[in-house]
């Protein structure tokens, strides 16, 4: 396992964050209780415990810092997912938790990081499918779909295909289990596990108008109250673009994350 102090990587030009890439079990007690604290900020319906209990579920956390002062400003848990699906194996990075203070939106760091960790996934098994297994609980997450890959599902402008939709529903069923909604493609908790904050979850009036956001609104109308849009998309230098692509490279390029202790993260900036 490489050291949990392995490397930022380095941000590029007038970035005001860096990020980094530790197994989750290494995060210090302090560490957890300031993601906790940011997280709390923004959402509600949520306590340490069970903030605590989650994240130790997942595999590692990409921390994003202030590239001044290395506060930490925002982060992302991922755990990656092995299935069989129709006679298929197959993975998945699952993202839970994942915050951006408000202060730093419009940072495209978060992007970087994941997009360098999900090729270092990918390198581990590059003969394997590996997909984006994620779940959406606001129009801000659903939007990083259509920006950085060509396909993914649910989209507004087509159905999905028969077998990514096995996959969607397999790898819901298996982590959700009574929770998900097939018939919608919706999960809903007995009780909410942490929804936006009200000035958070409101929608702009202007963005009502992206048909993007008017299918998310439309198949997810309980996401105000914690209910979630489970989504899927195919991690590949085929299947994405832009910045993410560029970044999936680097990850490629650096190899699998226990192939060099000490090196987590060290993409070349963009």
């Amino acid at each position: 396992m490489p050291s949990a102090e392995a490397g930022a990587s380095a941000p590029p030009a007038a970035s005001r964050l860096t990020s980094r890439v530790v197994p989750a079990a290494s995060l210090s007690p302090s560490e957890l209780r300031r993601l906790f604290t940011l997280y709390a900020a923004n959402y509600d319906e949520t306590d340490f415990p069970r903030f605590a209990a989650d994240l130790a579920e997942k595999d590692w956390v990409i921390l994003l810092q202030d590239s001044v002062d290395g506060s930490i400003r925002g982060f992302s848990t991922q755990k990656v997912l092995r299935a069989r699906v129709d006679g298929r194996d197959l993975r998945a990075i699952f993202s839970g938790d994942t915050l951006i203070d408000p202060a730093y939106w419009g940072e495209q760091e978060l992007v970087r990081g994941w997009c360098r960790f999900a090729g270092r996934i990918l390198a581990e098994a590059p003969g394997e499918p590996l997909y984006w297994f994620l779940i959406s609980k606001g129009h801000r997450t659903y939007l990083y779909l259509p920006l950085f890959f060509r396909a993914y599902w649910p989209r507004f402008d087509g159905p999905t295909p028969p077998d990514e939709q096995a996959v969607l529903d397999s790898l819901a069923r298996a982590k959700f289990g009574a929770a998900f909604d097939p018939a919608r493609g919706i999960l809903r908790f007995d009780r909410s596990l942490g929804q936006l904050k009200p000035a958070l979850a409101e929608v702009p009036s202007g963005r009502r108008d992206d048909p993007r956001v008017r299918f998310f609104l439309q198949r997810n109308p309980g996401y105000a109250r914690g209910e979630e849009l489970v989504c899927l998309t195919i991690v590949s230098t085929a299947n994405m673009r832009g910045l993410a692509l560029r970044t999936l490279r680097e990850g490629l390029l650096e190899g699998p994350l226990g192939a060099r202790p000490g090196q987590l993260g060290r993409g070349a900036a963009c």
